[in-house]
C-alpha cells in the first residue's frame, strides 16, 4: 500500500513489468525498418475544441521517438466517420495507443477517468500486445501497465479510472521499452533517445461526433 512517505514507482508486481518489458522488446526486434509506427491518441471529445489541444499534441511528440505518425480522431476517421464501424479497421495496423482523461477531482492530477469508448479503445490494444500509454500534461507518458486501474458503472456504460503511482518518475524501464517498440529500426543518432526525452521532460518539471473519454 502506498503512503505520502512511501510512494510507489509502479502498481504492477515486479513479474509483470518484466514480462511487459521482454514483450515491448520482441515487438523492437522485429519492427520493419522502413514502416513507422502508427499510434492513435484517445481523447474526450470536448479536448479537440481546448485552446491548448495544438499544444498537447506537439507535447506527445516530442515525447515519442522521431517518426512516429501520431494519429487522432480527426485525422484518422474525420468528423462524419461511423467511428463503430471503422475502429476495428484502424485499431488492427496500429502500432500502439495514446490514452488521456478528465481528472475526477479538482488537485489530483494523478488520477485520469476514461469513458467508455476509450476503455474499449484500450483493452483491444491490451489484448493485441501492444504498447498502451496514458498521457497526462503534468507528469507525461506513462505506460498503463504501470498504473492502477478501477472500473466503475455497468456496462455498456462501464468507466475506467486510471490513477498513476505517486512515485512515478521520468525514464523508467517500462516506459523506455515501450518507445523502443515504437521506434524505426536503423534510425540514425537516436540510440537513447526515447529515456532521453523522458528525462528532458521530467526536467521541465516535473458538430464534433468524436468518441473519447
Amino acid at each position: 500500500m502506498t503512503t505520502p512517505d512511501h510512494p510507489i514507482d509502479s502498481y504492477a508486481p515486479p513479474a509483470r513489468r518484466r514480462g511487459y518489458i521482454e514483450a515491448m522488446r520482441q515487438i523492437a526486434a522485429v519492427r520493419l525498418p522502413e514502416k513507422p509506427a502508427r499510434v492513435y491518441f484517445s481523447a474526450p471529445p470536448r479536448f479537440l475544441d481546448r485552446p491548448n489541444w495544438e499544444h498537447r499534441l506537439g507535447s506527445i511528440r516530442d515525447l515519442l521517438p522521431r517518426g512516429v505518425e501520431l494519429l487522432h480522431y480527426c485525422t484518422a476517421l474525420g468528423s462524419n466517420a461511423d467511428y463503430f464501424a471503422q475502429w476495428p479497421k484502424l485499431a488492427e495496423p496500429l502500432d500502439g495507443l495514446i490514452v488521456t482523461g478528465v481528472h475526477s477531482k479538482a488537485g489530483r492530477r494523478r488520477l485520469l477517468r476514461l469513458g467508455p469508448v476509450a476503455r474499449q479503445e484500450l483493452i483491444t490494444m491490451v489484448r493485441a500486445g501492444k504498447p498502451v500509454l496514458l498521457h497526462s500534461m503534468e507528469l507525461g507518458l506513462v505506460p498503463v501497465v504501470d498504473c492502477r486501474a478501477q472500473r466503475t458503472g455497468k456496462e455498456p456504460h462501464q468507466r475506467l479510472r486510471l490513477t498513476i503511482p505517486s512515485g512515478w518518475t521520468n525514464p523508467a524501464p517500462t516506459l523506455c521499452a515501450a518507445l523502443e517498440a515504437l521506434r524505426r529500426l536503423g534510425s540514425e543518432h537516436h540510440t537513447d533517445e526515447p529515456c532521453h526525452l523522458a528525462r528532458r521532460f521530467a526536467h521541465r518539471g516535473s458538430s464534433r461526433t468524436a468518441p473519447g473519454g
